[in-house]
C-alpha cells in the first residue's frame, strides 16, 4: 500500500490554493494504490451568493466606482501571452530584470517565459513603476495569467 508522504501533503495544499485561484471545481490525482480528489467547497459559493444582495443594496454611484477602478487596473496588469515557465532573471546567478518599485520604460524586458526550449522576452507595454510582481521565478504560467502589476 502506498503511503502519503510530506511532499504529497505539500502538493495537495498547493493544489487546494490553485483551485481557489483558478476557480476550478475539482481535481483528481491517482498515485500508486491511492487516489486523491480535491474539490472546492460549496460554502464559498454560498457566501458569494449572500454577498451579492448586500452589494446591490448600495446606490448605483458606489457600484460604478469600483468598476471604474477595476478597468484602470486591468490596463496596468501584464498578462502571460503564452504557456511556459516564467523566469525573473536571465540566469540564476544574475539579479532579476525588475524589482518592486522600479521605474521601467516601455519596451524594457520584465521577465522571460520559456516555451518549447525557447526563451521569450516579455517587454513592458508602457512606462511606469512596478507595483507588484505576481509570478514567482521558475513558476509555470498559462495564457492570460497575471504576471506583473504597474502603479
Amino acid at each position: 500500500m502506498t503511503k502519503i508522504d510530506k511532499n504529497d501533503l505539500e502538493n495537495i495544499n498547493f493544489l487546494k490554493k490553485e483551485l481557489k485561484l483558478k476557480n476550478i471545481q475539482s481535481i483528481k490525482i491517482k498515485k500508486g494504490d491511492y487516489e486523491v480528489e480535491i474539490s472546492s467547497s460549496e460554502k464559498v459559493s454560498d457566501q458569494r451568493i449572500q454577498q451579492i444582495p448586500s452589494q446591490n443594496e448600495n446606490s448605483q454611484k458606489t457600484d460604478q466606482i469600483p468598476e471604474q477602478k477595476n478597468e484602470s487596473k486591468l490596463e496596468n496588469i501584464v498578462k502571460s501571452p503564452m504557456v511556459g515557465v516564467a523566469y525573473l532573471s536571465p540566469d540564476p546567478s544574475t539579479p532579476p530584470y525588475v524589482k518592486k518599485g522600479q521605474q521601467v520604460k516601455e519596451g524594457d524586458t520584465l521577465l522571460v517565459i520559456e516555451a518549447m526550449k525557447t526563451f521569450n522576452e516579455i517587454k513592458s507595454p508602457k512606462s511606469g513603476v512596478i507595483q507588484k510582481i505576481i509570478v514567482l521565478n521558475s513558476q509555470p504560467v498559462e495564457f492570460g495569467d497575471d504576471l506583473i502589476i504597474f502603479e
